[in-house]
């Protein structure tokens, strides 16, 4: 299970390396699985297998408060998401799509090293 931990790590990492090399290709991205019914589900869906994930893997980790914390909280928000909605999440999408590009890139590297601790907590 520790594996499935450092794989997103890695996904989450690439995207934030996506976002830090291209910001409009991951404002396009961003915009794109918010705007579409399937792709806001596969952003709720993919919130939910990340929630789960860390929290059966945490005691394995190598830091299994944090990486179950991370893990409760993700699934807060797969639950959150629906409660709220797309039409009222739509508003904060389209304000963060609409930063400048170092803005984005900040972000971005938040990201990337984020997805560094995961793979670092799951290997």
């Amino acid at each position: 299970m520790t594996a499935l931990v450092a794989i997103f790590g890695a996904l989450i990492a690439a995207l934030g390396a996506a976002g830090v090399v291209s910001p409009r290709v991951l404002i396009g991205f961003v915009d794109s699985a918010w705007r579409s019914p399937r792709g806001f589900y596969g952003v709720v869906a993919a919130r939910l297998v990340l929630g789960v994930v860390l929290v059966v893997a945490a005691t394995d980790c190598r830091f299994p408060e944090i990486v179950r914390i991370l893990g409760i909280l993700s699934l807060v928000s797969a639950v959150a998401l629906p409660l709220l909605g797309r039409e009222r999440l739509r508003p904060m999408i389209d304000w963060w799509t609409s930063r400048p590009g170092g803005f984005i890139r900040g972000w971005s590297l938040v990201a990337v090293a984020f997805g560094i601790f995961l793979g670092y907590a799951g290997i």
